[in-house]
């Protein structure tokens, strides 16, 4: 299934936050991408409306191994169309998002599918001392089948809503909640991997100028799966640590120690750590380097009926040549290890690695209008050297701001 990559960038439902309060999102290599904007005190206020044109090549769309199939490629052509608005009010903000677009492919048009994007969240004060931010969203695309490795097509819908609560200080103890309900919808054929899942978090924090922020907590996902009568409960203790430890160098560290377990037996249990860890500096003049790695548990998926544990690691680096042109580059390197029942969804292989490398850049032309071209090359491996595949993108956009 695709990542939510990225997102990506994007952290499945294990992954505790650097700082608890605020941070509900998730991101990992073929896992349903959820991005929630977030009102900040950098967010540019007002409306702001971008239409975009991206076409990307790819060839290998449908992911096949070159050495059992034919591999096919396809220009992808994604018309689009971004709002947004921000507006802090005092102590209150508000954030909005909305983006309706169409990929379509030039020869395989049978996938050409639409795409809609929705986001809000919002930070409101109670007794002007403790901070609740309600989120939200709503998100429908086409499947992308890395691991299913066939023609097959799916139109998915994902909703979040969710709110999380703290009282924190610029020094001292405080207390933090949140409660999150993620839904993962599918098409004719693909009901089996309809899922709902509901995230309970509850902690304290402490701060100090010194310190950075430091919290405790302890988090239940329930993981429901109703057309194979399969349920996920996975419980963490944690501690989250968010720090600046200069004006060029910050660290966000996440380590907890999770239980998941399944009603089905077959399916088994997990018990041992996770984590996720960055770092980014600016040490180097002009040169923003961050890396990261992470072990979470990723439930929706569509090869396992259980759940995934997944290791990555990234590196990735961003260079400004001017104030007008910058490129990026970076690579991921993704493990993943399926705990599943095979007599419900029977697969020949129990775990894959994917490696992922790429380049970016980005011209600003004009204060509204900038152009981006981006290269990736994704190689995907399994233990049974079955549905392996390699594949290369090659994208170009252009996007005008008013």
């Amino acid at each position: 299934m695709r990542r939510r990559v990225a997102t990506s960038r994007r952290a499945p439902f294990l992954v505790g936050g650097a700082v608890l309060l605020g941070v509900l999102c998730s991101a990992p290599a073929h896992a349903q991408e959820r991005r929630i904007a977030r009102p900040t005190q950098q967010a540019e206020q007002g409306l702001r409306i971008e239409p975009s044109l991206t076409a990307v090549y790819d060839d290998n769309v449908y992911r096949v191994d070159s050495r059992t199939g034919n591999p096919v490629a396809d220009v992808i052509v994604t018309p689009a169309i971004e709002a947004r608005y921000d507006r802090d009010i005092g102590v209150r903000a508000v954030s909005l998002r909305a983006l309706i677009g169409y990929d379509r492919f030039l020869s395989e048009t049978g996938r050409s599918k639409p795409r809609f994007e929705l986001e809000g969240s919002g930070k409101f004060l109670i007794a002007g001392q403790c901070a609740v931010r309600p989120l939200a969203s709503y998100r429908q695309q086409r499947a992308d089948y890395g691991d299913i490795n066939s023609a097959s097509e799916n139109l998915q819908k994902f909703s979040t809503l969710g709110v999380s609560a703290d009282c924190e200080r610029p020094a001292g103890l405080y207390p933090v909640a949140a409660w999150r309900r993620d839904t993962t919808r599918n098409g004719d054929g693909f009901e089996y991997a309809d899922q709902t899942s509901n995230l309970y978090r509850a902690g304290l924090g402490y701060a100090r100028p010194s310190l950075g922020k430091l919290t405790a907590y302890y988090e239940r996902v329930t993981s429901d799966r109703p057309a194979l009568a399969v349920e996920n409960r996975s419980d963490a203790y944690g501690l989250s640590f968010s720090r600046s430890v200069s004006p060029i160098t910050s660290i966000d560290a996440d380590f907890r120690w999770m239980h998941v377990t399944s009603n089905s037996a077959a399916i088994g249990d997990y018990d041992g750590p996770g984590w996720t860890v960055r770092v980014s500096t600016l040490a180097i003049p002009r040169v923003k380097i961050t890396g990261s790695t992470e072990r979470t548990i990723v439930n929706d998926s569509l090869i396992a009926t259980g759940f995934a544990l997944r290791t990555a690691h990234r590196l990735s680096a961003e260079m400004a040549l001017s104030e007008l042109t910058t490129i990026g580059v970076f690579g991921e390197l993704v493990r993943r290890e399926f705990r599943q029942d095979a007599a419900i969804r029977p697969f020949n292989y129990t775990r894959d690695r994917t490696n992922q490398f790429g380049l970016i850049a980005t011209r600003k032309l004009t204060d509204r209008f900038a152009l981006d071209l981006s290269l990736s090359r994704l190689d995907r491996a399994t233990n049974s050297d079955v549905s392996n595949y390699r594949a290369t993108r090659v994208a170009l956009g252009a996007t005008m701001r008013f």
